[in-house]
């Protein structure tokens, strides 16, 4: 009891830190692009995002591995294996990552070389500074390569205020740098360039001395054990699967629209993208603080406890999303006009409403691939996952070749997608940690939907009847209300709510 009553502190404590850091970053991040954009120009920062995104296509294979070295660090971790065990998984997984680079090196100097020189539209007087641009671009890529296996540790060990500050520092040291450039004489672009290579080498040093000072299990020796090589590469390849099939789609369905409805679905895809990415931020930081328990409570073989973390984390995540998705999607016309002005394209209302119905049903079964990962028997999960993947690439085809309209397109993926996902995730889950689906069917899923109805109806009404500030106000206000509401009551259980209520009594006496 006392051991889960830390758990819980540790997670809430977890998840201050990351919505922290993601919020600090996020605007960050947004005024640091607006300064360099004024430093660089729109051609500049074209080249550089051009030439950065060739090295970018490498990070495909780094995905899947940083997924696995994650997975399998903290595995051991929960079984609390020996220091030996733990230095070898680490060292395996090292050696991995530094192949990895190898690999990515001599690829990025020959083919991607290639493809700069061959492929891309750079003007003649900026050739050698995209040349530049592209080298530093390959030891940014290298630096985050093989601190992988660092962060690895540091969210293994629950060290979430750590990988906070860090990500702070580096959104810090950016704009510092940024600011720097207006006065730096010289090629501005190249300067750039170096800068956020120097600070990917110093955030990667940062971590290499944190791990070596506090814990001396992870010590690197270039190790190559057969066994723990051939189950992490497996594990990853399977990863590399799911990956590729979702990559497919999303590329797949961006040619498509462009084919059947031209560049106006193309740019309305694209901002859709935006929000989603900026939503997501916010739940993915809750349940990175969820990860590494659900993880450590199999390896220990508490599946009972695994499986009530599991509803928790559902349940919350979903929240936290809904918080943020139903007065977006309410007023999505009045904010993309405050974002964008009058120059809004086609659909891109319709696609970015759309797309947060799906950010909110990932939130709420995201755990399902955490705790399929956690079992590391990923193979036959991630085949399916990939089978639906491509079903949606598929009815977005039939639907096109059919003339129906874009918006009932982008929105068949909430079926395939969404709850096609959500069922293949239930059913493995079932199979391989005997979760109980009828139980969070009832007391999960069921409070989920009420909650929905109820606060979704009188926000509709609202938006019918106002509109501009008025609207996003009121129907802010009353969406946050009623879900807070829905959340204490109908999708707590008792026992929660009462330690939430008792925690807030307390904080405010």
């Amino acid at each position: 009891m006392e051991s889960q009553i830390s758990n819980n502190k540790t997670i809430a404590k977890n998840t201050m830190f990351l919505y922290i850091r993601t919020l600090i970053v996020l605007g960050i991040s947004l005024y640091t692009s607006r300064v360099v954009l004024q430093v660089l120009g729109a051609e500049d920062l074209g080249i550089y995002n051009v030439v950065g995104g060739i090295v970018t296509m490498m990070s495909f294979f780094q995905a899947a591995q940083t997924k696995a070295t994650s997975r399998f660090i903290t595995y051991e971790l929960g079984k609390h294996s020996s220091n030996n065990i733990l230095q070898k998984v680490f060292s395996v997984c090292m050696t991995i990552h530094i192949i990895i680079a190898i690999i990515s090196v001599v690829l990025g100097e020959t083919v991607g070389l290639w493809i700069i020189t061959h492929w891309t539209d750079i003007p003649l007087e900026r050739q050698a500074a995209a040349m530049w641009v592209y080298q530093f671009a390959i030891i940014v890529f290298c630096c985050q390569i093989v601190r992988v296996p660092y962060d690895a540790i540091v969210v293994a060990h629950e060290r979430m205020s750590m990988y906070a500050y860090m990500s702070i520092l580096e959104a810090v040291l950016l704009l510092g740098m940024a600011f720097l450039l207006m006065v730096t004489p010289g090629d501005s672009l190249i300067y750039y360039s170096a800068s956020v290579a120097l600070i990917a080498f110093i955030v990667f040093l940062c971590y290499y001395i944190y791990v070596r000072k506090l814990y001396n299990a992870y010590r690197y020796k270039p190790t190559w054990d057969k066994e723990y090589s051939m189950r992490i590469l497996s594990f990853s390849g399977w990863t590399l699967l799911g990956s590729s099939a979702n990559t497919a789609t999303q590329q797949g369905t961006n040619l498509l629209m462009n084919n059947f409805v031209g560049l106006i679905a193309n740019a309305a895809l694209g901002f859709a993208s935006q929000v989603n990415i900026a939503v997501s931020k916010f739940v993915n930081g809750f349940s990175t603080a969820f990860t590494p328990q659900i993880i450590k409570l199999y390896a220990q073989k508490e599946y009972e406890s695994m499986h009530i973390l599991m509803n928790r984390s559902s349940k919350f995540s979903f929240v936290l999303c809904y918080l943020m998705a139903l007065p977006l999607i309410t007023n999505m016309g009045f904010i993309l006009s405050l974002w964008l002005g009058n120059n809004i394209p086609m659909y891109t209302k319709e696609f970015c409403q759309l797309i947060l119905v799906c950010t909110v049903v990932d939130a709420t079964t995201g755990v399902y691939n955490t705790t399929i990962t956690a079992t590391g028997k990923i193979k036959y999960y991630q085949m399916a996952i990939s089978i639906s993947f491509l079903l949606d690439l598929a009815c977005c085809y039939v639907l096109l070749v059919c003339s129906v309209n874009p918006v009932f397109v982008f929105g068949s993926r909430i079926l395939t997608r969404g709850i096609i996902n959500m069922l293949i995730g239930l059913y493995y889950v079932k199979s391989y940690t005997y979760f109980d689906i009828l139980y969070y069917s009832k007391t999960v899923l069921l409070n989920i939907i009420l909650t929905i109805i109820i606060s979704i109806i009188p926000v509709y009404f609202i938006a019918k009847v106002t509109d501009g500030w008025m609207c996003l106000i009121t129907t802010s206000f009353v969406s946050v209300f009623l879900i807070i509401v829905c959340t204490l009551y109908i999708i707590m259980t008792q026992s929660e709510r009462k330690s939430v209520l008792s925690k807030l009594m307390h904080k405010l006496n």
